[in-house]
């Protein structure tokens, strides 16, 4: 029996081509909002913060309020452990339906990441 050259068939695969993944912020926030702990909503978030701080990352949308954004980083330089705030890209319409809701969300306070790559996001 004749050996197989499989160095050969290796050799022509064109690496160049090969898609590259990009971070993709909807469907990790899907998959915290399913196997994390996820608040939403800025008057229930507002209140958390108040009492406890349990967040770890707020993501915020595009159009949100600049109130909602000034009473955030005032709490937030007066805590000890400071939240991690990512600008969503989208509208508060797509931070809904990223979250599976069929309304407008302004801001997302994630308590635990579950099994999504959220916490990457402060590398970035």
């Amino acid at each position: 029996m004749a050996k197989r050259n499989s160095k050969t068939a290796v050799d022509k695969v064109d690496l160049s081509r090969k898609k590259t993944k990009e971070f993709d912020v909807d469907s990790n926030i899907k998959v915290a909002y399913k196997t994390g702990k996820i608040i939403y909503g800025k008057n229930q978030i507002l209140k958390s913060i108040k009492r406890d701080n349990p967040y770890k990352m707020l993501i915020v949308s595009n159009n949100c309020p600049t109130e909602l954004i000034n009473q955030l980083n005032t709490y937030n330089s007066i805590l000890k452990d400071k939240i991690f705030i990512h600008k969503y890209k989208g509208s508060s319409w797509d931070l809904g339906l990223a979250c599976a809701k069929p309304y407008m969300i302004s801001i997302i306070g994630v308590i635990d990441f579950g099994d999504s790559d959220l916490n990457s996001l402060k590398t970035k």
